[in-house]
């Protein structure tokens, strides 16, 4: 028994079967957020649209247009994606227009040409990068296809107006909002099973230039209960 309970490999077991009660390395007994430990595990992966400081620049128009994605994320048959944090910044909307923005999940999307190749970082710096998972950034040249299946609009916001602004606004009291975000902790969260799952970010402005990150969780397609 203490071979086993000294060692670093945790056994899964069934319904209904004894397991061993885990502790911290001093002893404590510790309760910790689900998406924290599987960061510890190499499990968390950042998925950006662009570098440091050059921005993305977008030519869906004032409404969103499904077949221009931001990000486009596909999932393989033998891996779970589950979106854990989104955030886009607008750095530029363009002359006034509407704006709006949304997540969907679902399958039966793909790329079909243009976009970015993305290499998802691992969000624990000492492991490999290797995700499993595929990834692209939209820009001018995005040709995709919105899934036809299963589809979950999971997230959606936006202004009813939307403009590039050449000054401060003369009112401290008036907020103009360039970031908008979903977080799964905040509202809810799901699971993207392969193959032919795939996540898609887009965005509708009259000239929209910006960034938008992906945090997501990827796990082999066994570990699921």
């Amino acid at each position: 028994m203490a071979a086993i309970l000294k060692g670093k490999t945790v056994a899964r077991s069934g319904d209904g079967a004894d397991v061993y009660l885990r502790a911290l390395l001093s002893g404590e007994i510790g309760m910790a957020d689900y998406f924290f430990v599987q960061a510890m595990k190499g499990n968390q992966y950042y998925i950006g649209s662009a570098d440091v400081s050059t921005p993305t620049t977008w030519t869906a128009t004032a409404t969103i247009d499904v077949t221009k994605a931001a990000l486009l994320v596909s999932v393989p048959s033998n891996k779970v994606l589950i979106p854990v944090h989104i955030e886009l910044y607008m750095e530029a909307f363009g002359t006034s227009a509407q704006f709006e923005c949304q997540a969907v999940s679902g399958t039966g999307g793909s790329r079909t040409s243009g976009m970015t190749a993305i290499t998802p970082v691992n969000m624990r710096t000492n492991l490999s990068d290797n995700s499993g998972v595929t990834a692209w950034a939209g820009g001018n040249t995005t040709v995709t296809v919105g899934q036809t299946d299963k589809i979950n609009v999971f997230w959606r916001d936006g202004k009813q107006f939307a403009i590039t602004k050449t000054a401060e606004s003369a009112t401290v009291s008036s907020f103009d909002p360039v970031k908008f975000v979903w977080d799964a902790v905040l509202t809810n969260t799901f699971v993207m099973c392969g193959p032919d799952a795939q996540l898609m970010v887009h965005q509708g402005s009259q000239a929209g230039t910006g960034f938008v990150k992906l945090i997501a969780l990827v796990i082999n397609s066994s570990d699921l209960p």
